[in-house]
């Protein structure tokens, strides 16, 4: 199952998580993402991202023939918690189209 946008999908799926934190350190960590229509996707890292940071998201699986490529994601920082993690909105990279040049001939 990829981690796209599809009507109706939510539920909790196991992900490794992967980017640069807020020192400029690369990081990979598992977590849960939540997702749900209403509310998107969410996850709680431990490592504190800038607003508008992009990290690619992995969803893991237990078949290596199922393995999943990683898809980038835009966080949106939500709440800091006590226990030191973060949890972050995601909102999925659009790829940018190539712009068309005219040919003249």
């Amino acid at each position: 199952m990829l981690l796209t946008e599809t009507h109706g999908a939510r539920g909790l799926y196991r992900v490794e998580v992967s980017g640069w934190d807020l020192d400029e350190i690369f990081f990979v960590e598992k977590a849960d993402i939540a997702w749900d229509e209403e509310t998107g996707k969410r996850v709680k890292l431990r490592r504190p991202l800038r607003k508008g940071s992009v990290v690619f998201v992995r969803l893991l699986q237990t078949s290596a023939a199922e393995r999943g490529y990683p898809m980038p994601y835009e966080v949106d920082p939500l709440q800091a918690e006590q226990n030191g993690y973060c949890e972050y909105r995601l909102r999925q990279v659009q790829g940018r189209s190539k712009p068309t040049s005219k040919t003249i001939h």
